[in-house]
Order: structure tokens, then C-alpha cells, then sequence
């Protein structure tokens, strides 16, 4: 099993990280000749499931990968080794991630090249420890569907302001009810025996889908109710500044985040430039409370 890369946007990949970093310690990575995938699951650190696939020449040049089953790998390692690693690539060149193996132990190793104010260089090395995920497992990996077609989906404001206004709710009740209409209206509200609060958001776009109009009322609300906490915590994808961010409602049974964003603006070198823009999406999937 062999993984090498030449790492080229070191800031897309610290903005990946820092966005689920809020959401648990741990993050399992796949990679392959096609994709590299980050899936945050489940777990007793948070709610919330995030997912984001993207080419690796978003990333990557001279990427190579050899397994026994197809080339593909999962490993999972921890977030904050990520968000070290790859706050300090930011600034180096030349930097160079390879699995290897020492002491028994699976390393992604990362050697980088850093150049002082008087023009001289120094190589810097970081290694991060990682688990590999037995093949027996990758199937258990499996995004949740959203079932069937949302009964309202709007496009939320910037995610900063929104955090802010969340994070003041939050102080209020472990839970809000976000609800949204096809006419571009967005409320978050926390209830509780003390207190009622809302913030409300007008004149948002309530985005097309490919022949399908919801039926019903287009001022109706549909609404689901969260956790205060995670929703402050997906809000963190401000980091990758986001080109859109859209959210899709079942009501009262479930409620999907999607974030779109454009990891080749992050390129700092223009030899590594693609042709085309290319959209990567990190998804959220919020577990749904009720009374």
C-alpha cells in the first residue's frame, strides 16, 4: 500500500480541516486515483455527519496511490494533527505527503521547505499518526439520502452574520427550530419556559430544482428542530469561503446543509491552475429532535 503527493493548495485543504474540526476529534479520509473524500460520521463528540469529495488535482500534483483493492484507502487520523500540518504547509513550497510506516506504526509523513529573510532554505517534517481502515469496513461508509425531494430548500445569508445571530441563541436553549418558505424567508426560534426569541431573514433565493416545484403553499413553513450546538459548529464552513451555502427541510424529519465551494481559488501557484471552475460541495447532516 503506497500513497505519495505533491501538496498544492495547502490552504484549501487547512480550510477543509478547520471546518470540521468543531465537529469531533477524528475524520476518516478516502483516497483514490479519482477522488479524495473527508467523512466526519457520527459519534459521541457530535450529531453531525459531514462529506465533501473533490478531485485530487484541486489539491494535488504527482499523486500516486497502490493498493490491493483497486488503489483506494481509507484512514482515519486526527483533525488537529490536520489543521497543524496544514497551517504550517501554508507556508513552505515543495511540500511532499507520503504513508509510510515507523515503528509498526502508520505515518502520513510531510516534508516541507521553508525559506528565511536571508534567501536559505530548511526542510521542516511533521508526522501525523494514522489508523488504516480494514477493507471489511468501507462499506459501512455510506452517506445519508435525503428522501426524496425537500419541502422547502432557501439559500441562507453569510454564514458569519448567521453564526453570530446562532450563537446568541445558543446561550439561550440547547435547541432552535430553523424553518424556511419558497418565498425566501428563513427563522431561527429557541422556546423555552423562560424565554421566546427569533431571528428572521427575508429576501433570501429559494434555488431551482430540475423539474420539481414543491406542492403547497409557497408561504408555508417547514421547520425541524436541532441542536443549538451543532448548527454553531457547521456554521464554521464560513472558513472555506463559501460560494453558496443552501439548506433543504423535510418537515419535521430531517434537514441537509449544503456548502459549495471553489477550492481552486485557493491555488497560490498558477502553474497549477485548471481549466474551468470547478464546485466541490461539503455536505451536513443533522440529526433531527422532537418533542
Amino acid at each position: 500500500m503506497r500513497f505519495k503527493a505533491n501538496l498544492t493548495n495547502p490552504t484549501a485543504l487547512h480550510k477543509i480541516a478547520q471546518t470540521f474540526e468543531k465537529l469531533g476529534s477524528t475524520c476518516i479520509v478516502s483516497l483514490s486515483n479519482s477522488t479524495v473524500q473527508l467523512i466526519k460520521l457520527r459519534d459521541s463528540d457530535s450529531g453531525v455527519q459531514a462529506w465533501t469529495k473533490f478531485d485530487p488535482s484541486l489539491i494535488f500534483q504527482a499523486f500516486r496511490i497502490e493498493s490491493a483493492y483497486n488503489n483506494q484507502i481509507y484512514l482515519s487520523l486526527a483533525i488537529d494533527d490536520l489543521v497543524r500540518a496544514t497551517r504550517t504547509a501554508q507556508q513552505c513550497s515543495d511540500i511532499q505527503l507520503a504513508l509510510r510506516k515507523k515503528r509498526n506504526t502508520t505515518i502520513l509523513d510531510w516534508s516541507m521547505v521553508t525559506q528565511n529573510r536571508g534567501g536559505s532554505t530548511t526542510i521542516i517534517g511533521q508526522e501525523i499518526c494514522v489508523s488504516l481502515i480494514p477493507h471489511d469496513r468501507w462499506r459501512t461508509f455510506r452517506e445519508p439520502l435525503f428522501g426524496g425531494y425537500p419541502d422547502s430548500y432557501i439559500r441562507l445569508p453569510d454564514l458569519m452574520s448567521l453564526k453570530s445571530s446562532a450563537t446568541r441563541l445558543k446561550s439561550l436553549s440547547k435547541y432552535l427550530i430553523i424553518s424556511a418558505n419558497m418565498e425566501g424567508t428563513l427563522k431561527l426560534r429557541v422556546e423555552t419556559d423562560l424565554v421566546q426569541c427569533e431571528s428572521i431573514y427575508h429576501h433570501l433565493e429559494n434555488p431551482r430544482i430540475e423539474n420539481y416545484t414543491p406542492s403547497g403553499d409557497p408561504a408555508d413553513f417547514q421547520s425541524v428542530k436541532i441542536s443549538s450546538e451543532d448548527f454553531v459548529n457547521i456554521l464554521n464552513s464560513h472558513h472555506l469561503d463559501p460560494v453558496r451555502t443552501v439548506c433543504a427541510i423535510h418537515d419535521k424529519l430531517q434537514v441537509t446543509f449544503y456548502v459549495y465551494v471553489d477550492l481552486e481559488a485557493h491555488q497560490s501557484n498558477p502553474t497549477f491552475a485548471i481549466a474551468g471552475t470547478q464546485e466541490t460541495s461539503v455536505t451536513f447532516h443533522l440529526p433531527v429532535y422532537h418533542n
